[in-house]
């Protein structure tokens, strides 16, 4: 009987712990509407609010009800913000927009915990009038470079669209990718790219396209790459970033005939391209054909003269072909065709002393060109 009683005492007891937690809640919402009634005092109490909720054992319906006061709080202080602006008077334009934000937030959480959907057409009602104020926020955190902060604004408006032209959903998107790339965020390019690409600026097309891709390749996943990589030669075979890294992969996985076969089907198109000459010289040059490499080469340099790596597949086949050659007096006559495409290479990237460092050295040094080797030999020595 004496364990019973103790028992009973306990149930009783955590059963009035548990009222007293539900009470504390109810108290603490009440007080928050209070704070939006008298417009004072509403920073501290839904702070004092979001901690009482976010406890452990507080019933969803209590959870939904403090998110939406939150909401509440957090339209009583814009309200109190746009009428600082309207009397001209200091004012916090981050925190402003800021509001706006943590009622959407606030609204998202609410719906999460309302499961009788009490407060649906309430949070709807709230949000309409400040849906503007969302992306303008975005906007104005875009502009100060705040990338991170930027792309939670077009998120959250791009979350919670309803039935808004595709146009805004273009515009939006592009500008949450824009964030994005900019904070070396691949998965949260991925999210809105397609939707910026579809519905976007048709002028931007190709750009987002390049994002697109440059995101796949940064979370490693290959196929969707090569499959951007190729709708991307198809939709803009003039933009450089798709044909090249194309090609390139083809020619590092010894799929000659392939890049061959999607270079040819793209001069059908246009063959004015130099990118399309290039690459012809550069799968010549992989399969050791140095004339065709250096007519394909010459083909390029006809239509930009300053296209460096045309000059430098130029000369890497005559150097090559030099060292083939067993009649000296051909040789010679290899290495004075060789010395103006790879002088070229080194007046277009004078950085770049790798790439014609040693050619050049070797050039200099057996056509006995006395101060132009001194001149390379001491550059080679300090590199």
């Amino acid at each position: 009987m004496h364990r019973f009683g103790i028992i009973l005492i306990f149930l009783l007891f955590g059963t009035g712990l548990q009222a007293a937690k539900k009470v504390t809640v109810r108290t603490r919402i009440k007080e928050a509407y209070a704070a939006v009634k008298s417009a004072s005092g509403q920073e501290k109490i839904e702070g004092i609010l979001l901690d009482s909720i976010s406890k452990p054992g507080v019933p969803d319906a209590l959870r939904a009800e403090g998110y939406y006061v939150c909401a509440l709080l957090e339209q009583s202080i814009n309200e109190d913000l746009n009428q600082k602006a309207y009397l001209k008077q200091n004012l916090d334009t981050l925190r402003m927009f800021k509001s706006v934000y943590l009622m959407y937030q606030h609204i998202q959480k609410c719906d999460s915990f309302d499961l009788s959907r009490r407060y649906v057409n309430k949070g709807q009602k709230l949000l309409a009038p400040h849906r503007v104020n969302l992306l303008g926020g975005g906007k104005f955190l875009l502009k100060k470079d705040k990338w991170a902060d930027a792309y939670s604004y077009f998120d959250m408006y791009l979350t919670t669209m309803r039935n808004e032209p595709d146009s805004v959903l273009g515009l939006v998107s592009s500008w949450a990718v824009v964030c994005a790339m900019n904070e070396n965020k691949p998965y949260n390019v991925l999210k809105y790219v397609q939707s910026s690409i579809d519905y976007g600026d048709s002028g931007d097309r190709a750009v987002l396209m390049e994002y697109k891709c440059r995101s796949y390749a940064a979370i490693g996943d290959s196929v969707n790459w090569m499959i951007s990589l190729e709708e991307g030669v198809r939709a803009y075979p003039k933009y450089d970033y798709f044909f090249l890294n194309l090609i390139d992969w083809d020619i590092r996985h010894d799929q000659l005939d392939r890049a061959a076969a999607v270079t040819d089907s793209l001069m059908l198109l246009d063959s004015e391209i130099p990118n399309f000459w290039f690459a012809k010289s550069l799968i010549a040059l992989s399969r050791h054909d140095y004339d065709e490499c250096i007519r394909m080469s010459d083909e390029c340099l006809k239509r930009d003269a300053n296209y460096v790596d045309a000059w430098y597949n130029k000369g890497v086949s005559l150097l090559n072909q030099s060292l083939a050659e067993k009649n000296s007096r051909k040789v010679l006559n290899l290495l004075r065709l060789a010395e103006k495409p790879m002088e070229m290479v080194r007046k277009l990237q004078p950085q770049a002393v790798e790439r014609w460092g040693r050619p050049l050295y070797r050039i200099y040094l057996k056509l006995n060109r006395g101060e132009k080797f001194e001149e390379i030999d001491r550059i080679l020595s300090a590199n």
